[in-house]
C-alpha cells in the first residue's frame, strides 16, 4: 500500500474525544540499527516526547497514534542483542517488556543478517510476551537475490510476521493491523472458550480484560491476558542434559513461587537465567530466605553441564540457541532465482575504500574534515548574520533608550543577549551536526568510521565511534557533546562526553593562538597540543578504572551502503535538535541572564581577591586573571578579549602584562578547565547534574595541578 494511503489511516496526535478508542500499548524491539527509529517515526510522526526511563540515564522515546479506532501508545527501546544483564539498556528493556505498561512486542528484524537478530526473538519468546516479527530491509535483502519464505516463518513461530522496507513506510501500518488482528481473533477464541465453559457472561469477560481509564473515552485494551503463546518446545530444544536440568529448577521455582512472586518473569526464563549466572536473578535469591537449596542446585547443574560440554554455560546456552536458529535460517532464507556469481556493485566497492587498513583512513580523514567544514561554515554563516542583526538592533535600542538603562542592560542585553547568544553560539552549529551525522548513519558509513577507529579508542575505554564526536570537539563541545548520544551504553557515553569536552573547542583554539601562537611561536604551540591529549589519555584511563563495567566490544551492523532517506533524516534532525531547543536553551538563557546581573552588579569583583591563592600563588599568574578565567565559562574567548581589554586599559600590550611562561600557563588553563557553560548543560541534560559537576570538578583541579606544577617547573629553570 503507498505513503498516501496510509497517511489516510493514521491520524497522529489529534484528539479522541470524538468516538471511544481503545488503547494499546506496544514496544519497538531489536537490535541496533535495524530500523525501528524509523519506523517509530513513520507511525509516530511528530507526536514524539524524549526523556529519561525513571531514575535512569537511559533515553526514553514515545509516542502515539489513532489508527483504525485504536490509540496506540509507543516506546521506542533502546536496541540491544540480548535481554541478558551486560548493560543498563538490556535490564531496563526487559523489565519493561514484561511489566504492565506493555501488550504487544514488535520485534524488528533485519532481514540482512537473520541470525543474530533472532537471538533476541527466542529470549523475547522465553518471557511469554505477544510478539510480531517485522522483517526489515528487505530492499536490502532483494538486491542480494535472496528472499524470504513468510509463510513457512509463520508456520515456525506461530507468530505474526511482517515484511518492511521502514525508510519508505512499506509494510509500516501493516504492522499496527496485526496487532487489532490478534485483538480481535484472541477476543473472540476467548469468548467462544468461556461461552462453553460458561464460566463468565460476555460483560464480565470484556471488563476482566478491559480496564477502563481515567479518560472515559478510552479503554484498556489486555492482550497479554488473552494471547495464545506458541510452544517453545516446537521452536526451541535445547539438548536433553540442559531441557532435564532447566525442567528441575522450574519445578523447585514453582514450588516456591509465593517467595518468587516478585519476579515478573517466566519460571523457564528465570532457570535459564540462574544458569547463565544472571546478575539481577541471582542477586534476588541470595536475599530471599529459602531459596539456597535452589542456587545450591544451579551451580550443581552449571558444573554439570560445563564439564560435560567444555565450554562456559554461557556459550553453552547460546550454541543451543544458534543451532536452532540455523535450521530455521535454512528452511526461511531462499534464493529469488538462480544466478551466476554476483557482481562487484559501487556500494561493494566503496565498502572495501572505507574499511581499507590504509586508504580507509584516509577517507575518514576526508570525512571528518568535511563534517567540520559543512557545521562551522554553515554555523558560522548562520551565526554571523543573526549576531550582524542584533548588533544593529542594539544599536537602536541603545541610541532610543540609553546605554546605560539599567532595564535595557538586564532585559535586552542581558535576557535577549543570552538567547541570541544561545542561537548564534551554539544552535547553528546543533543543527547541522546531527544533520550530518544522520545522513553518515542513514548511507552506512558511521559503523565503519567506527570500525576504523575502535582499536585506538579501547585504550581510553570507549569503542570507535567517539572518534566522530571528539574530532568533531575542535569546532565546538556543545554539538560534540549533544552527539555521544549514539553511544550504546551509558558507560560509554559517559566517558565519550568527558574526553570530548577536554578538546579545545574553536573559542579555546583562539585563545590558544592568540596568546602562545601569536607570541610564542609554533614549538610552544605544539608543547600545549601534547600536554592536552595526555590529559584526555589520562582521563580516558581514569574513567574507564572507576566507572563499573567494562569497555564493550564494537557490534554494529554493517548493511550495505544506500541512497540516504531525506525525509527519514529531516525527521531526525529536527527531533534531536528539538531536545536542545527545548530543554538546554532556555537553562543557557536563564543562566546568562543571571550572569550579565552579577556583572552589572559587580559581584564577581571580590573572587579575584578569593583566588589570589591560586591565581597568583599556585599558577603565577596576575590576580585579576581569575574573573577572566571565570567570564571564560560563558564563552572561552573572552578570556583573551577582556585579557586585551584589560591591558589596553593599563596602556599595555598583551605581551607587556604578561610574561611568556604566563602566557603558556594561562592557554593551558583555559584548555583544560572547566568547559563552557552550554556543553555542562549538555552534559547534565544527557546524564545527571551530578556527573556534570563531577566533571567539572575533575576538570579543574587536573588545569590547576598542571598549570602550577608547569608554574614551579619555570621557577626552576629560571634560578638554573
Amino acid at each position: 500500500m503507498s505513503s498516501c494511503s496510509t497517511r489516510k489511516k493514521i491520524k497522529k496526535g489529534k484528539s479522541i474525544k470524538q468516538e471511544k478508542k481503545n488503547v494499546i500499548n506496544i514496544a519497538l524491539a531489536g537490535n541496533p540499527n535495524v530500523g525501528k527509529s524509523v519506523i517509530f517515526n513513520q507511525l509516530t510522526g511528530l507526536s514524539q516526547t524524549i526523556g529519561n526511563w525513571p531514575g535512569k540515564t537511559v533515553e526514553k522515546m514515545e509516542g502515539h497514534l489513532d489508527f483504525l479506532n485504536y490509540r496506540f501508545n509507543i516506546v521506542d527501546l533502546p536496541g540491544i542483542y540480548s535481554l541478558s544483564t551486560y548493560s543498563l539498556e538490556e535490564i531496563i528493556s526487559r523489565k519493561y517488556i514484561v511489566s504492565e505498561n506493555v501488550d504487544a512486542i514488535i520485534n524488528v528484524i533485519d532481514a540482512t543478517n537473520l541470525e543474530r537478530n533472532l537471538f533476541l526473538t527466542y529470549q523475547l519468546l522465553e518471557l511469554r510476551v505477544p510478539v510480531i516479527l517485522g522483517i526489515n530491509q528487505m530492499d536490502i535483502l532483494h538486491k542480494r537475490n535472496l528472499d524470504i519464505d513468510f509463510k513457512r516463518m509463520e508456520e515456525i513461530f506461530k507468530l505474526p510476521v511482517v515484511p518492511l522496507v521502514a525508510v519508505h513506510g512499506v509494510g509500516v501500518h501493516q504492522l499496527l493491523e496485526k496487532v487489532i488482528e490478534i485483538h480481535k481473533k484472541y477476543h473472540q477464541d476467548v469468548m467462544k472458550d468461556v461461552k462453553l465453559k460458561g464460566e463468565l457472561n460476555k460483560s464480565e469477560l470484556i471488563n476482566d480484560i478491559e480496564s477502563k481509564s481515567e479518560d472515559m473515552d478510552l479503554k484498556r485494551i489486555s492482550i497479554k491476558q488473552f494471547f495464545k503463546f506458541p510452544d517453545l518446545h516446537q521452536i526451541l530444544s535445547f539438548g536433553k542434559e540442559i531441557e532435564e536440568k532447566i525442567q528441575s529448577l522450574r519445578e523447585l521455582i514453582e514450588k516456591n513461587r509465593n517467595i518468587i512472586k516478585e519476579l515478573p518473569y517466566p519460571s523457564r526464563f528465570i532457570s535459564i537465567k540462574l544458569l547463565e549466572n544472571d546478575e539481577e536473578i541471582v542477586d534476588f535469591f541470595k536475599s530471599k530466605e529459602g531459596l539456597i537449596e535452589i542456587l545450591e542446585k544451579v551451580e550443581q547443574y552449571r558444573k554439570e553441564l560445563e564439564d560435560f560440554h567444555g565450554e562456559d554455560i554461557n556459550t553453552i546456552i547460546s550454541s543451543e540457541i544458534y543451532n536452532n536458529i540455523r535450521k530455521i535460517v535454512d528452511q526461511v532464507l531462499i534464493p529469488k532465482s538462480k544466478t551466476k556469481k554476483k557482481r562487484n556493485t559501487l556500494p561493494d566497492l566503496i565498502d572495501h575504500l572505507t574499511t581499507h587498513s590504509i586508504l580507509g583512513y584516509f577517507i575518514l580523514t576526508l570525512v571528518i574534515f568535511g563534517i567540520y567544514t559543512f557545521t562551522f561554515n554553515i554555523g558560522d554563516f548562520i551565526g554571523s548574520l543573526i549576531d550582524d542583526a542584533f548588533s544593529i538592533w542594539t544599536n537602536q535600542i541603545h541610541s532610543e533608550f540609553g546605554s546605560d538603562n539599567l532595564l535595557i542592560e538586564i532585559f535586552w542585553d542581558g535576557a535577549m543577549g543570552g538567547f541570541i547568544g544561545a542561537i548564534s553560539g551554539v544552535l547553528v552549529y546543533v543543527a547541522p551536526f546531527f544533520l550530518t551525522i544522520e545522513i553518515l548513519q542513514d548511507s552506512g558509513y558511521l559503523p565503519r568510521a567506527a570500525f576504523l577507529m575502535d582499536k585506538i579508542m579501547h585504550v581510553m575505554g570507549v569503542h570507535g565511534k567517539t572518534i566522530i564526536t571528539m574530532i568533531l570537539g575542535f569546532g565546538c563541545n556543545v554539538p560534540a557533546c549533544a552527539g555521544c548520544r549514539i553511544m550504546e551504553t551509558e558507560r560509554e557515553k559517559k566517558i565519550s562526553m568527558a574526553l570530548t569536552s577536554l578538546i579545545p573547542c574553536a573559542a579555546t583554539m583562539t585563545v590558544v593562538l592568540g596568546l602562545v601562537g601569536r607570541y610564542l611561536g609554533l614549538y610552544w604551540l605544539m608543547v600545549l597540543f601534547v600536554i592536552n591529549f595526555v590529559v584526555i589519555l589520562i582521563v580516558g584511563r581514569i574513567l574507564n578504572k572507576l566507572l563499573p563495567g567494562e569497555c564493550t566490544e564494537l557490534i554494529m551492523e554493517m548493511h550495505e551502503y544506500r541512497k540516504p532517506n531525506v525525509k527519514v533524516i529531516l525527521k531526525q534532525t529536527w527531533l534531536r535538535t528539538k531536545e536542545f531547543v527545548y530543554k538546554a536553551l532556555p537553562i543557557i538563557v536563564i543562566l546568562g541572564f543571571f550572569l550579565e546581573v552579577l556583572l552589572i552588579l559587580n559581584a564577581l569583583a571580590p573572587l579575584n581577591f578569593v583566588l589570589t591563592p591560586i591565581t597568583v600563588y599556585w599558577l603565577g599568574l596576575p590576580a585579576v586573571t581569575g574573573i577572566f578565567l571565570i567570564y571564560g565559562i560563558l564563552r572561552k574567548e573572552l578570556t583573551l578579549v577582556l585579557l586585551s581589554i584589560f591591558a589596553q586599559n593599563l596602556g599595555l600590550t598583551v605581551a607587556q602584562l604578561l610574561t611568556p611562561a604566563q602566557m603558556i600557563i594561562f592557554s593551558l588553563v583555559t584548555m583544560l578547565y572547566i568547559p563552557c557553560l552550554a556543553t555542562i548543560i549538555i552534559i547534565a541534560k544527557l546524564s545527571s547534574w551530578k556527573y556534570a559537576l563531577q566533571i567539572s570538578l575533575l576538570e579543574i583541579s587536573l588545569a590547576i595541578l598542571i598549570g602550577g606544577f608547569l608554574h614551579f617547573i619555570f621557577i626552576i629553570f629560571s634560578f638554573i
